[in-house]
């Protein structure tokens, strides 16, 4: 019997959708986000150690969160070992230094301060500087599971307090990790970035189809349009 081809997100990033189903394709990828959109936060970490260990609970809830939903589906509940799907779950974030060096997490700014927050964080913590994206992944298929942290780097350039307006009134800073998407209106921001983009964006595919093939996945194969 052939292995499953489902694979399912458990997020509701929509530029995550789009990212993994560029690659296993509309009708094999099921959205299940977690039913608690609650995470620990990183008020109390500044240093590397500390911030992968965070990342890696935030992202081991989400996946427990999703994977108890998958194993109570109906849909799944009489999956055996061959037809049970993919599960991916992950969670950016952005670590950016200050003056002094000092490392913070900025995560997603707060529904009812966005603008006032977003503004403060391209002035002193992004604007001119380099900032590191990680994004934390888990690859799982029912016991068999893959644990990751994808880092990247991306440097602003300098960014007038003109430019900075003009990107607020763009509203694309709501819900986005570090108030910024690079791959819309703030790429204008980017001088260069290292590593790779698709973990700024939300989700390392290469990482991620390296680890669902090591599971048994199998790329589908589309034929030509002639």
């Amino acid at each position: 019997m052939p292995v499953s081809k489902f694979v399912i997100l458990g997020s509701r990033s929509p530029q995550r959708r789009e990212l993994l189903e560029s690659i296993v394709g509309a009708h094999a990828l099921q959205l299940i986000p977690p039913l608690s959109s609650a995470e620990a936060d990183f008020d109390d970490v500044r240093d590397d150690a500390g911030f992968e260990r965070r990342l890696l609970e935030i992202v081991r809830d989400k996946y427990g969160d999703v994977s108890r939903q998958v194993v109570a589906s109906e849909k799944f509940s009489d999956a055996g070992a061959t037809n049970f799907p993919f599960i991916v779950v992950a969670d950016t974030i952005v670590i950016a230094k200050d003056d002094q060096q000092h490392k913070r997490v900025l995560g997603q700014p707060e529904p009812d301060k966005w603008q006032s927050e977003v503004r403060h964080w391209m002035r002193h913590w992004l604007a001119g500087r380099t900032h590191e994206v990680w994004t934390g992944v888990i690859v799982a298929r029912q016991h068999d599971l893959r644990e990751f942290i994808v880092k990247s780097s991306v440097t602003f350039c300098d960014v007038s307090d003109a430019l900075i307006e003009w990107y607020l009134s763009t509203n694309e800073s709501v819900g986005k990790a570090g108030g910024y998407a690079i791959q819309a209106n703030a790429a204008a921001f980017v001088s260069q970035f290292t590593g790779s983009l698709t973990t700024i964006i939300g989700l390392p595919l290469m990482e991620v189809i390296d680890a669902l093939q090591t599971l048994g996945w199998q790329l589908p194969v589309h034929e030509a349009k002639g």
